[in-house]
């Protein structure tokens, strides 16, 4: 009971102490009427409070509360205005405010009664979006379109995904874009951001972007000397932003074959277990992972092969029984064709080029177990070991197409040592005299010059063959003639396997036996087997049966030639 007397008390003193604020001096005249038509027109922290002119009053003031219950706190100016505008406000959990207005004149006085208001709730922007970002190597400028009800932004950069902690952060600005500059890889995602849009005290935050720097291209990668063992060591220079490479070696420039990745942090990487002799691509390219750069240009490298021995033998089969005459009384092609392929197999060659051995006619691989035809054409058989030898291309050369005469070629891959030599199996023109060396002469250079064109990779070359011209041409009986194969192939640094050879078996006997006893013997060879500057001769021999007595041939003849065999070592390439 008391408590309640004693806040009716005080609400009474208030009341006269307001009343006495707006009365002032007792003065006659009509009472005022009650102010009405109270409004208030608020933002989320200020009000402006209004009302009608209420009759008879000369002044007005306004006092405000934040209940019904509770008295005012706030009073507005005694004055003839009839608004006032109040800040500093702040939200309550029901009604935010109450103010009441007195009218006065003199002593005399009215009240209206209470008007409640709510402040405006304040004003929140849009968060970012549409943000886009333009990153190099080392700089990051992020950019975005205006959000509505923002006055500004900043933006927040960190090193992890939940920035918990800004590493920078750009000063509030109405400015849409900001560069971050000196970035570095730090590993993953390299940095995070977002877009944060003010109003007032008022932010929101865009969603979390991620910067991912990138990484430059390799410009090259030099595969250092691969090893004849199969190993190679490749490098290349650091890119920017590089955290990892990936390192590529494949069998084809379209990194499609046996294709072969390593990662590493280093700027090298090595590889083992190849296949000597062969050619292999590499490239390389930068990761700042999750980023990855742009590959480096693929770079061939062969790796070294060892060397390979190869035994060559040229033979001039007389298979179509052209060279049989009444006088030499050699057999038919079908009776000689075992003698021809005992020899051949007796003289351990695993390279045979065969003239005068028309495929259809002759059949002479049914003599050669083991061997596959590598190459044939007019007349010209090339046949090679199977198991020693892989056949990697062949085919044929047009030397005159006028007087019909052809070469044959096979590029062989030594299996074993993996290196290869092109072989050529060749018949040139006939006969003596200086017109047909002439014509000897144009038809090895145009072998030389085909042949060229088909060697891309300069694999050592073998020309093995009848070329039917030796020393003897430039004798008295033929005015004006030479060995015009051998000029041409020295002019080109091509030479005679026999010139290499140290220690030439069976020389003397020429390789045109024409089928008779006694032998010739005087080292005038038609039959010959030219060779690469490169490649070293370990044996020669021509390749002869002899009679028990070892004072002729033996008999029957197999061929009215005899081969011709090379023993060589091709170097490793």
């Amino acid at each position: 009971m008391h408590s309640r007397i004693g806040r009716a008390c005080a609400l009474g003193v208030l009341v006269l102490l307001f009343t006495s604020a707006l009365t002032g001096p007792a003065q006659a005249g009509p009472r005022p009427a009650a102010p009405t038509g109270l409004k208030a027109t608020t933002t989320h922290t200020s009000a402006v409070l209004t009302w009608k002119p209420a009759r008879h009053a000369t002044k007005y003031r306004a006092c405000l509360t934040v209940a019904r219950d509770k008295p005012c706190t706030r009073f507005s100016p005694t004055s003839s205005k009839r608004s006032w505008t109040v800040t500093g406000l702040k939200a309550t959990a029901d009604t935010d405010y109450y103010f009441r207005v007195t009218a006065g004149r003199g002593s005399r006085t009215r009240t209206s009664p209470l008007k409640g208001f709510n402040l405006k709730p304040p004003v929140v922007p849009d968060a970012p979006t549409g943000i886009r970002q333009a990153v190099s190597w080392s700089k990051a400028t992020i950019s975005w379109p205006a959000a509505r009800n923002a006055t500004s932004y900043s933006v927040c950069l960190s090193g992890n995904r939940g920035l918990t902690r800004c590493a920078r952060t750009s000063a509030p600005s109405a400015t849409r874009s900001v560069t971050f500059t000196g970035l570095r890889p730090t590993g993953g995602g390299d940095y995070f951001y977002r877009v944060r849009s003010h109003r007032g005290s008022r932010s929101a935050a865009s969603a979390v972007h991620r910067i991912d720097l990138p990484s430059s291209q390799v410009r090259s990668v030099s595969p250092a000397r691969g090893r004849a063992t199969g190993s190679v060591t490749a490098s290349w220079p650091a890119a920017v932003n590089a955290e990892w490479y990936q390192f590529q070696i494949a069998k084809n420039s379209a990194m499609t074959s046996k294709l072969r990745t390593v990662t590493t942090g280093r700027t090298t990487a090595s590889q083992s277990n190849l296949t000597i002799g062969t050619t292999y691509y590499f490239r390389v390219r930068a990761i700042n992972n999750p980023s990855k750069g742009k590959w480096s240009p693929v770079r061939a490298l062969r790796l070294p092969s060892l060397p390979a021995r190869i035994n060559v033998l040229t033979y001039n089969l007389c298979g179509q029984d052209k060279c049989v005459t009444r006088a030499n009384r050699m057999k038919s092609w079908s009776t000689r064709r075992a003698y021809a392929g005992r020899i051949a197999r007796g003289s351990g060659a695993d390279i045979i080029a065969t003239q005068e051995s028309h495929d259809k006619d002759t059949r002479f691989g049914r003599e050669l177990p083991g061997f596959g035809l590598a190459a044939y054409y007019s007349a010209k058989s090339l046949f090679y070991n199977k198991s020693k030898y892989d056949l990697r291309r062949s085919g044929k050369v047009t030397l005159s197409a006028k007087r019909g005469k052809y070469a044959v070629w096979a590029e062989l891959r030594d299996s074993a040592s993996r290196t290869s030599v092109l072989v050529v199996d060749v018949h040139l023109q006939p006969f003596k005299g200086r017109a047909l060396d002439d014509v000897r002469s144009t038809q090895t250079k145009v072998l030389l010059r085909k042949i060229a064109s088909i060697n891309r990779d300069r694999l050592p070359v073998v020309y093995a063959g009848d070329f039917n011209s030796n020393k003897s041409n430039a004798q008295r009986r033929f005015p004006g003639g030479y060995d015009a194969p051998k000029r041409v192939f020295n002019a080109a640094g091509i030479v005679n396997s026999l010139s290499r050879a140290t220690n030439p078996v069976h020389r003397t006997y020429n390789s045109a036996n024409q089928a008779v006893n006694p032998p010739l013997r005087s080292s005038d060879h038609v039959d010959h087997i030219y060779i690469d500057p490169r490649i070293s001769v370990r044996q020669w021999r021509v390749v002869v049966s002899m009679a028990r007595n070892g004072r002729g041939y033996a008999k029957p003849f197999a061929t009215d030639h005899n081969g011709v065999r090379a023993m060589l070592d091709v170097p490793g390439r």
